[in-house]
């Protein structure tokens, strides 16, 4: 993971951390998962700024639009709230499923949302990303924030999908295959076994291994796409990953993996937890 002065959102959890844990190969560099077949359509750059009511009606608004948000977080005093927005915009450029959301820290109508980000602490100014499902996906502080390194929070859709679990408190299994994968069926169903035999459930996430809006995930993931097996990557209810099967999945094990609960240290920075949190 950088830290350099990059504000990372460790007490959001790192959002896509959960790589690090039961992978000794894995890097723990925050994943920049890109999204090259971004919606063409013109971006949208009415700003809101407003109390907290405000601010979350418009959270919801975006959220039921599929839309991510750039929330551009300062106080009254901030000389460089101007600068941060103008990165925003241009971070709404590059992905343009967004809108963008000016927010007061130190205005008490927002003291909820203020408790909700975690973001006492948080340096002036910043930009936090919520994801279209919701979900903060991590943040920068103006001097590290661009509009390249902004626009690469936004999560792909399978990656949304895996934080709308974890959020839900639910295992995941992450199923990688090619088309031309003849063991798929048989592994989906082993997957779907598996779930049957998890207390909490299991969300069951396909992935096809050319879709190119899925390149940074499958990558951080460390699947070999070379291969013709179709391969399950399981993911705790912490986020961590405990088990890879390429090829090779059967329920036990499945379940096993589902369940292995492991202890504080694994995650960046410490943390027991990697799962983004809302």
């Amino acid at each position: 993971m950088t830290t350099l002065r990059k504000w990372q959102l460790l007490i959001l959890a790192n959002a896509v951390s959960f790589n690090a844990c039961s992978n000794p190969n894995a890097n723990n560099n925050q994943a920049n998962v890109s999204n090259p077949d971004q919606p063409k359509t013109g971006t949208s750059q009415q700003i809101t700024t407003k109390s907290s009511a405000t601010v979350q009606t418009e959270l919801d608004k975006a959220k039921k639009a599929g839309k991510a948000v750039f929330l551009v977080v300062s106080e009254t005093t901030t000389k460089e709230t101007d600068q941060a927005t103008a990165i925003a915009k241009d971070a709404n450029k590059t992905y343009k499923n967004a809108v963008i959301i000016q927010m007061k820290r130190d205005d008490a109508a927002n003291a909820q949302l203020v408790d909700q980000f975690r973001l006492t602490g948080a340096p002036m100014p910043l930009i936090l990303v919520i994801s279209p499902k919701g979900y903060p996906t991590g943040g920068y502080i103006l001097a590290e924030a661009n509009a390249q390194n902004v626009a690469k929070l936004v999560p792909s859709p399978k990656l949304d999908m895996v934080y709308e679990s974890l959020n839900g408190g639910k295992p995941v299994f992450i199923v990688v295959s090619k088309k031309s994968n003849i063991d798929k069926t048989k592994t989906l169903e082993v997957c779907k076994s598996a779930k049957s035999q998890v207390a909490s459930g299991v969300s069951i996430i396909e992935i096809d291994a050319a879709d190119k809006k899925e390149e940074g995930l499958i990558n951080q993931l460390k699947i070999n796409t070379s291969t013709n097996a179709t391969t399950v990557v399981v993911l705790n209810a912490s986020g961590q990953t405990t088990g890879t099967f390429e090829g090779n999945a059967e329920t036990s094990s499945l379940v096993a993996s589902a369940t292995k609960v492991i202890r504080s240290g694994c995650c960046p920075g410490g943390s027991g937890s990697c799962k983004p949190k809302q």
